[in-house]
């Protein structure tokens, strides 16, 4: 009898500290996710089937993509909204430079237009300390006017031969059974979850996003910090409309001007990422982007009108901001 209780207060520990390890903002978004393939899997006898599935994954990896950038963002305190024009700008420059030098030029020149963008919040925010919403509202302006002027606000097709089928495998290729875009928005994750976790540069992006004050009480170089914040949200939005251009084999000066930002913004904060800066993760981050798009994918199959959609995923959004307050209050 002894044993049994032995093993039996051995087992209750382990089982204790297994859910100690639980982060408790994911519970929500983890039964949402569940509720959904349930019902969708009875309601659209589409749903769980591999190819849907492979779908859904290659759509959601530019919004991984996007979605991994405005997390280092609001875990500051602030947010991007420049990231959708960020991806038309992008699609363009290097749809139309690819016409003229090919693949690699046309790579090179799209994203490094996007990381400029990146890198102008980065120092009107870091240095010349001008509030996020502030000054990425206006780049939203500025990145979104600066494609059009340079497509002459048309598309860009006619992409030549053998470049348009490189490009188009960034897009929509595959390795084996992974889908590139996939295993692109995937690596990211990765390098972006250990940077936040094990790095002193993560460290300080959570401190600022606890408190500025004491973040530089404590010696930490907020401007800097701010500045690569910035690069990475602009760098994640270059090689998310990198790949949407690369899918569409042409260059869009409209690409990244739908719900793609308020998506990205959105799957953040239903992932648990806290709105007031300090709290969450990437992990987080790829948890909301799975709701938002399987959700999104669901009501496709049952044929929900778009605007009935936007809805319902605003309302969700702001039942998470409204469950991230309430655990906030009671910390």
């Amino acid at each position: 009898m002894t044993g049994l209780s032995a093993g039996s207060t051995e087992i209750g520990r382990r089982v204790g500290v297994a859910f100690a390890r639980i982060d408790p903002a994911t519970v929500g978004p983890s039964v949402a996710l569940g509720i959904l393939f349930a019902a969708f899997s009875l309601l659209s006898p589409n749903f769980l089937t591999r190819s849907n599935f492979t779908n859904v994954l290659v759509q959601s990896a530019p919004l991984l993509t996007l979605a991994t950038g405005q997390t280092f963002a609001l875990l500051m305190g602030g947010l991007d909204l420049s990231q959708g024009s960020i991806v038309s700008l992008v699609s363009v420059v290097t749809a139309g430079v690819l016409m003229q030098h090919g693949l690699l030029f046309g790579a090179v020149a799209g994203l490094a237009a996007g990381f400029v963008v990146g890198l102008a919040n980065g120092w009107l925010i870091g240095r010349a300390s001008i509030q996020p919403f502030i000054v990425t509202l206006g780049m939203l302006y500025i990145a979104a006017g600066a494609a059009m002027i340079y497509s002459g606000g048309s598309s860009i097709f006619g992409l030549p031969q053998p470049d348009v089928d490189y490009f188009f495998w960034f897009g929509g290729g595959f390795i084996g059974p992974i889908p590139v875009p996939v295993l692109i928005a995937v690596l990211l994750i990765a390098m972006a979850h250990i940077t936040l976790t094990r790095t002193p540069f993560g460290r300080h992006v959570y401190a600022i996003g606890g408190s500025e004050t004491v973040a530089v009480m404590s010696g930490i170089d907020v401007g800097r910090v701010k500045v690569i914040i910035y690069l990475v949200s602009g760098g994640c939005a270059s090689i998310a409309g990198f790949m949407m251009s690369g899918r569409v084999i042409s260059g869009q000066p409209l690409l990244g001007a739908g719900d793609i930002l308020l998506q990205s913004i959105g799957a953040v904060i239903i992932g648990g990422t806290s709105v007031f800066g300090g709290q969450g993760g990437v992990l987080r981050t790829v948890l909301g982007v799975l709701v938002v798009a399987f959700l999104v994918n669901g009501l496709n199959l049952l044929a929900i009108d778009t605007f009935v959609q936007r809805v319902i995923v605003g309302a969700i959004i702001i039942l998470s901001v409204w469950v991230n307050s309430w655990r906030r209050r009671r910390l």
